[in-house]
């Protein structure tokens, strides 16, 4: 086997080798198998047989792609790539994939070991890494054979319509549309971002940064919606606060926000076996988005278990508003959530509407990490 740096026409050689993902996330992933770059930083290498040494359905010719490679008549049997992560610097990203029949030969580790010894004397060396595997995959088990441990697991989550009923129909007053590029919406975000990140901690972004990465045109963001914590009137029924003067929606805090973003353009079917709704506005496509509850950014709330959290009027207040935003978001037509274990309130809510069958979990997927 001959280890080597990726050469025009790797990339079409490597779709016939590993063939479609069976989930957009592998698709990404994908993604970084290409040549060096120096901004982000980020490396390739990948692995052939000569053709004595292939096994029958091994992989595809190298080179046979767009353009030439040093092995024009060797065969591809797998990859692996590093790259920074701007949004999380403390960690680089990794993927290494090998042809199934090349599997359990410790192809994989020598990629991994070759993609790192090429990462040497460049802002990734000596990096800790994370994966993003299938929870189950032999690419799991890959990994954590060689030190990667969990750091969280993320399922998307689709939503039906009408799920939550006339749900927060009470609390017009304190619902609000925001341009995505709000100060109050950003600054929700940051927050919100750092906090839900804490196993994989986030780059200290200014406020303008955050906005460029996650809530721009640029990034894909097509709409938002803030909910405000409940005025007195909803509490008491004065509809003033204690100094006597009505309150302002916007003085009071946010609560919970969420991101529309814009529909990929993409044919990706995902495969989930039991129906969402039997409404025929199920067929349609959901709408992607980031529910975020501030409460979840809190420190300390990060990993609560589901029974302790059950007893915390903070936490069934947040598990409140979160399910209003979201009835007042998915009247018509369905939406898909990304949920990450260390999303406590956001977790919770999915798990009720999951258990009563007006959701359906999508992808799930394990990010590991290694020290």
């Amino acid at each position: 086997m001959t280890i080597r740096p990726f050469a025009p026409g790797d990339d079409l050689a490597l779709n016939e080798v590993f063939h479609d993902a069976p989930t957009p996330a592998g698709h990404v992933v994908r993604n970084l198998f290409r040549a060096d770059s120096e901004s982000p930083v980020s490396r390739c290498v990948v692995a052939t047989l000569a053709d004595s040494e292939a096994g029958e359905g091994s992989g595809s010719r190298a080179g046979s792609g767009s353009g030439p490679s040093d092995g024009a008549s060797d065969i591809l049997v797998g990859a692996a790539a590093i790259t920074e992560s701007p949004a999380h610097p403390e960690r680089a990203w990794v993927h290494v994939e090998v042809a199934e029949s090349e599997r359990r030969r410790g192809v994989g580790r020598d990629l991994l070991a070759a993609v790192r010894e090429r990462a040497a004397g460049t802002a990734l060396a000596d990096l800790p890494l994370r994966a993003r595997v299938e929870p189950g995959s032999a690419g799991e088990a890959a990994a954590r054979a060689i030190g990667f441990a969990p750091l969280f697991t993320t399922r998307v989550v689709e939503v039906a319509p009408g799920a939550l009923g006339s749900l927060g129909a009470d609390r017009l007053e304190d619902f609000e549309v925001t341009a995505t590029g709000s100060v109050a919406l950003t600054r929700a975000f940051a927050e919100w971002y750092a906090g839900v990140n804490r196993a994989d901690p986030a780059a200290e972004m200014t406020i303008g940064q955050v906005n460029t990465r996650f809530l721009s045109e640029a990034a894909g963001a097509h709409g938002a919606a803030l909910l405000r914590a409940a005025g007195s009137g909803n509490a008491a029924g004065s509809g003033k606060a204690e100094s006597g003067k009505a309150e302002s929606g916007k003085d009071r805090e946010v609560t919970t926000f969420a991101v529309s973003y814009a529909q990929p353009e993409n044919d990706t079917v995902v495969d989930a076996r039991t129906p969402v709704s039997e409404s025929p506005t199920a067929e349609l496509p959901p709408t992607e988005l980031t529910l975020g509850s501030m409460y979840d950014a809190q420190a300390g709330t990060v990993g609560d278990g589901s029974a302790a959290a059950a007893d915390d009027p903070a936490f069934q207040s947040a598990l409140g508003d979160a399910a209003v935003l979201l009835a007042r978001l998915s009247v018509d037509t369905p939406v898909a959530l990304e949920v990450t274990s260390e999303m406590p309130v956001l977790s919770a809510l999915v798990d009720g509407l999951l258990e009563a069958g007006q959701a359906r979990v999508l992808q799930t997927y394990v990010t590991l990490g290694s020290e």
